[in-house]
Protein backbone atom coordinates (compact mmCIF):
# COMPACT_ATOMS: atom_id res chain seq x y z
CA UNK A 1 0.00 0.00 0.00
CA UNK A 2 2.77 2.08 -0.04
CA UNK A 3 2.18 3.48 4.11
CA UNK A 4 6.10 3.59 5.03
CA UNK A 5 5.56 6.72 2.27
CA UNK A 6 3.47 7.96 5.14
CA UNK A 7 6.87 9.64 6.60
CA UNK A 8 6.84 11.85 3.11
CA UNK A 9 3.84 14.18 4.11
CA UNK A 10 5.97 15.69 7.46
CA UNK A 11 7.58 17.55 4.32
CA UNK A 12 4.61 20.92 3.72
CA UNK A 13 4.69 20.78 0.01
CA UNK A 14 4.91 17.11 -0.63
CA UNK A 15 1.68 17.27 2.16
CA UNK A 16 -0.18 20.00 0.16
CA UNK A 17 0.67 17.92 -3.00
CA UNK A 18 -0.88 14.29 -1.61
CA UNK A 19 -3.54 16.01 -0.03
CA UNK A 20 -4.47 18.16 -2.79
CA UNK A 21 -5.14 15.25 -5.22
CA UNK A 22 -6.87 13.27 -2.16
CA UNK A 23 -9.67 16.12 -2.25
CA UNK A 24 -9.46 16.53 -5.88
CA UNK A 25 -10.47 13.33 -6.51
CA UNK A 26 -13.80 13.52 -4.47
CA UNK A 27 -15.93 15.99 -6.17
CA UNK A 28 -14.06 14.74 -9.09
CA UNK A 29 -15.78 11.49 -8.58
CA UNK A 30 -19.06 13.14 -9.91
CA UNK A 31 -17.85 13.48 -13.29
CA UNK A 32 -18.05 9.61 -14.49
CA UNK A 33 -21.44 8.23 -13.07
CA UNK A 34 -23.49 11.70 -13.09
CA UNK A 35 -22.09 12.47 -16.38
CA UNK A 36 -24.34 10.33 -18.82
CA UNK A 37 -27.67 10.93 -17.02
CA UNK A 38 -27.41 14.21 -17.04
CA UNK A 39 -26.62 14.25 -21.09
CA UNK A 40 -29.60 11.78 -21.45
CA UNK A 41 -31.46 14.54 -19.63
CA UNK A 42 -30.79 16.65 -22.04
CA UNK A 43 -31.75 14.66 -25.04
CA UNK A 44 -28.55 12.74 -25.90
CA UNK A 45 -28.45 8.96 -26.52
CA UNK A 46 -25.11 7.78 -26.62
CA UNK A 47 -23.73 9.41 -23.78
CA UNK A 48 -20.49 7.22 -24.21
CA UNK A 49 -19.14 8.96 -27.44
CA UNK A 50 -19.56 12.33 -25.77
CA UNK A 51 -17.86 11.43 -23.25
CA UNK A 52 -14.85 10.10 -24.93
CA UNK A 53 -14.03 13.83 -25.45
CA UNK A 54 -13.15 14.30 -22.26
CA UNK A 55 -10.18 10.97 -23.20
CA UNK A 56 -9.32 12.87 -26.15
CA UNK A 57 -8.11 16.31 -24.68
CA UNK A 58 -6.57 14.43 -22.17
CA UNK A 59 -4.29 13.18 -24.59
CA UNK A 60 -4.09 16.34 -26.36
CA UNK A 61 -3.10 17.81 -23.00
CA UNK A 62 -0.99 14.69 -22.66
CA UNK A 63 1.17 16.01 -25.35
CA UNK A 64 2.03 19.17 -24.84
CA UNK A 65 2.43 18.81 -20.57
CA UNK A 66 6.49 18.15 -21.06
CA UNK A 67 6.63 21.72 -23.22
CA UNK A 68 4.37 23.35 -20.28
CA UNK A 69 6.90 21.97 -17.64
CA UNK A 70 9.62 23.56 -18.76
CA UNK A 71 8.05 27.25 -18.65
CA UNK A 72 5.66 26.91 -16.01
CA UNK A 73 6.25 26.20 -12.02
CA UNK A 74 4.38 23.03 -11.23
CA UNK A 75 2.44 24.99 -8.52
CA UNK A 76 0.98 27.02 -11.33
CA UNK A 77 0.44 23.84 -13.49
CA UNK A 78 -1.80 22.04 -10.17
CA UNK A 79 -3.72 25.78 -10.20
CA UNK A 80 -4.55 25.76 -13.59
CA UNK A 81 -5.64 22.09 -13.28
CA UNK A 82 -7.84 22.98 -10.67
CA UNK A 83 -9.05 26.02 -11.91
CA UNK A 84 -9.82 24.10 -15.09
CA UNK A 85 -11.96 21.76 -12.80
CA UNK A 86 -14.08 24.01 -11.02
CA UNK A 87 -14.94 25.81 -15.01
CA UNK A 88 -15.64 22.26 -15.93
CA UNK A 89 -18.04 21.59 -12.98
CA UNK A 90 -19.53 25.77 -13.51
CA UNK A 91 -20.48 24.81 -17.25
CA UNK A 92 -21.94 21.69 -16.32
CA UNK A 93 -24.69 23.67 -13.61
CA UNK A 94 -25.65 25.87 -17.10
CA UNK A 95 -27.51 22.86 -17.66
CA UNK A 96 -27.47 23.37 -21.26
CA UNK A 97 -26.03 20.83 -23.72
CA UNK A 98 -23.49 23.07 -25.63
CA UNK A 99 -22.53 23.94 -22.49
CA UNK A 100 -22.04 20.44 -20.73
CA UNK A 101 -20.27 19.07 -23.79
CA UNK A 102 -18.03 22.19 -23.33
CA UNK A 103 -17.50 21.36 -19.55
CA UNK A 104 -16.48 17.08 -20.58
CA UNK A 105 -13.62 18.47 -23.10
CA UNK A 106 -12.00 19.78 -19.97
CA UNK A 107 -12.32 16.93 -18.10
CA UNK A 108 -8.98 16.18 -20.14
CA UNK A 109 -7.29 19.49 -19.67
CA UNK A 110 -8.10 19.41 -15.47
CA UNK A 111 -6.86 15.63 -14.83
CA UNK A 112 -3.90 15.55 -16.46
CA UNK A 113 -2.89 18.98 -14.98
CA UNK A 114 -3.47 17.64 -11.64
CA UNK A 115 -3.19 13.67 -11.65
CA UNK A 116 -0.37 13.69 -13.98
CA UNK A 117 1.77 16.69 -13.10
CA UNK A 118 1.07 14.96 -9.00
CA UNK A 119 3.13 12.00 -10.97
CA UNK A 120 5.69 13.70 -12.33
CA UNK A 121 6.17 16.29 -8.98
CA UNK A 122 7.31 12.82 -7.06
CA UNK A 123 9.27 11.42 -9.48
CA UNK A 124 11.05 14.61 -9.43
CA UNK A 125 11.09 15.35 -5.97
CA UNK A 126 11.30 12.39 -4.01
CA UNK A 127 14.56 10.60 -3.14
CA UNK A 128 14.76 7.91 -5.67
CA UNK A 129 14.72 5.24 -2.91
CA UNK A 130 10.82 6.47 -2.02
CA UNK A 131 9.75 7.34 -5.34
CA UNK A 132 7.31 3.85 -5.75
CA UNK A 133 6.30 4.07 -2.20
CA UNK A 134 5.47 7.61 -2.74
CA UNK A 135 3.18 6.78 -6.35
CA UNK A 136 1.98 4.00 -4.51
CA UNK A 137 0.56 5.85 -1.17
CA UNK A 138 -0.34 8.73 -4.34
CA UNK A 139 -2.96 6.14 -5.91
CA UNK A 140 -4.29 4.99 -2.60
CA UNK A 141 -5.06 8.52 -1.72
CA UNK A 142 -7.07 8.73 -4.99
CA UNK A 143 -8.04 5.71 -6.36
CA UNK A 144 -8.83 4.50 -2.98
CA UNK A 145 -9.84 6.80 -0.13
CA UNK A 146 -10.37 9.71 -2.59
CA UNK A 147 -12.77 7.67 -5.11
CA UNK A 148 -14.44 6.09 -2.34
CA UNK A 149 -15.29 9.15 -0.03
CA UNK A 150 -16.70 10.67 -3.58
CA UNK A 151 -18.69 8.16 -5.29
CA UNK A 152 -20.69 8.10 -1.67
CA UNK A 153 -20.16 11.46 -1.22
CA UNK A 154 -21.37 13.16 -4.53
CA UNK A 155 -24.09 10.01 -4.43
CA UNK A 156 -25.24 11.19 -1.12
CA UNK A 157 -25.34 14.93 -3.18
CA UNK A 158 -27.12 14.05 -6.33
CA UNK A 159 -30.10 12.30 -4.19
CA UNK A 160 -30.11 15.12 -2.08
CA UNK A 161 -30.46 17.81 -5.39
CA UNK A 162 -33.51 15.43 -6.39
CA UNK A 163 -36.84 16.87 -6.40
CA UNK A 164 -39.69 15.26 -7.54
CA UNK A 165 -37.23 12.34 -8.88
CA UNK A 166 -35.64 15.11 -11.44
CA UNK A 167 -32.12 15.97 -10.67
CA UNK A 168 -31.36 19.51 -9.91
CA UNK A 169 -28.07 19.20 -12.33
CA UNK A 170 -27.17 22.96 -11.88
CA UNK A 171 -27.38 22.76 -7.71
CA UNK A 172 -25.29 19.84 -8.08
CA UNK A 173 -22.85 20.75 -10.20
CA UNK A 174 -22.47 24.28 -8.63
CA UNK A 175 -21.64 22.41 -5.23
CA UNK A 176 -18.90 20.06 -7.10
CA UNK A 177 -17.65 23.43 -8.87
CA UNK A 178 -17.97 25.08 -5.28
CA UNK A 179 -15.39 21.92 -3.75
CA UNK A 180 -13.14 21.90 -6.59
CA UNK A 181 -12.70 25.75 -5.99
CA UNK A 182 -12.05 25.06 -2.23
CA UNK A 183 -9.39 22.19 -3.15
CA UNK A 184 -7.92 25.38 -5.55
CA UNK A 185 -7.70 27.64 -2.42
CA UNK A 186 -6.04 25.30 0.07
CA UNK A 187 -3.37 24.56 -2.50
CA UNK A 188 -2.50 27.44 -3.15
CA UNK A 189 -2.40 28.32 0.76
CA UNK A 190 -0.47 25.08 1.37
CA UNK A 191 2.40 25.14 -1.35
CA UNK A 192 5.44 27.07 -1.14
CA UNK A 193 7.50 24.97 -3.53
CA UNK A 194 8.26 25.20 -7.21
Amino acid sequence: FGLDALVLLKDRNHRGVFLTVALFSIPLAAFYPQTPPHLKDLGLVRTSAWMSLGQISEVIVMLGLGALIVRWRLKWIFAAGLASGAIRFSLAAVDQLGWVVAGISLHGLSYALVFITAQIYLDGRVDPAWRARAQALLFLMTSGVGNFIGYIGTGAWQRACEAGGVTRWSVFWAGCAAAVAAVLVFFVASYRGL
